[in-house]
């Protein structure tokens, strides 16, 4: 009886860390993964995008977990080859609105950008609007030749081919406290529009193309010389942190 009753609280308890410390008010946590253990959990998560991605191949070995409670991913050479990873939870989980949040410590080198997104399935229906299609939501990237101290948001739908494709920003936010370290970044999504945060401060609020569709998480790093320059493959391995990723919803 005893054992019973103790599964029955856990169903409602979370570890002290992940209690809700957000700058969103009248949320619950209702997703997480706090990267403990020494392999990518893939109940949640799954390897995405695998090959050939701009300037480097993605591979499932450039994302794993370092046994110290984060989420590495990083960008190595191999052969003359860069190799890099990403990671989604596309077939794992999908939700519309809520505060998605991530702890992470940036890749620096110039020719990468580390990056923290939300995806629709649909995203790539021709003109499709934000509303019945979806979109990507940049919740941030970080690309250190454009602008070393900030972090863009950026979002973009009606599907990538040039004569369809939208984009709205990028905006750039201000890194307070500099590039170095860990960083909280934050989405709150709702029906009514998107807010952003950067280590617990509003860095945009905007209420035009909201998306109504279903979206999943992405952690990348990428290597792209048209966005981020020349990758100075001396400058190898670099890696991208994450602490942790957590969703919330309206109690």
């Amino acid at each position: 009886m005893l054992h019973a009753f103790i599964l029955f609280l856990s169903l409602f308890y979370y570890p002290i860390n992940q209690q809700p410390n957000i700058p969103v008010k009248g949320y619950k946590l209702i997703w997480y993964d706090e990267f403990d253990g020494k392999q990518l959990d893939l109940s949640k998560w799954n390897h995405r995008g695998l090959g050939q991605r701009d300037e480097a191949f993605v591979t499932k070995d450039a994302a794993k977990l370092n046994g110290k409670g984060q989420l590495v991913i990083e960008a190595y050479l191999k052969n003359d080859t860069v190799f890099t990873g990403m990671i989604s939870t596309e077939n794992n989980f999908r939700t519309t609105y809520g505060y998605f949040e991530c702890r992470v410590k940036f890749v620096q080198a110039a020719g990468t950008i580390s990056a923290f997104w939300l995806q629709s399935p649909l995203i790539n229906t021709p003109n499709g609007i934000p509303e019945t299609a979806g979109a990507e939501i940049d919740i941030f990237e970080y690309i250190p030749h454009a602008n070393t101290v900030s972090v863009a948001h950026t979002l973009h739908w009606g599907g990538y081919e040039p004569s369809t494709h939208k984009v709205a920003g990028p905006v750039w936010a201000i890194l307070g406290k500099g590039v170095n370290g860990y960083h909280t970044i934050g989405l709150a999504w709702t029906e009514d529009g998107y807010t952003t945060y950067v280590d617990g401060a509003v860095t945009y609020s905007g209420k035009q193309n909201v998306s109504k569709m279903p979206e999943f998480m992405v952690l990348s790093l990428g290597v792209n010389a048209l966005s981020a320059g020349p990758l100075n493959v001396k400058n190898l391995p670099q890696s991208l942190i994450v602490d942790y990723v957590r969703v919330y919803k309206k109690k």
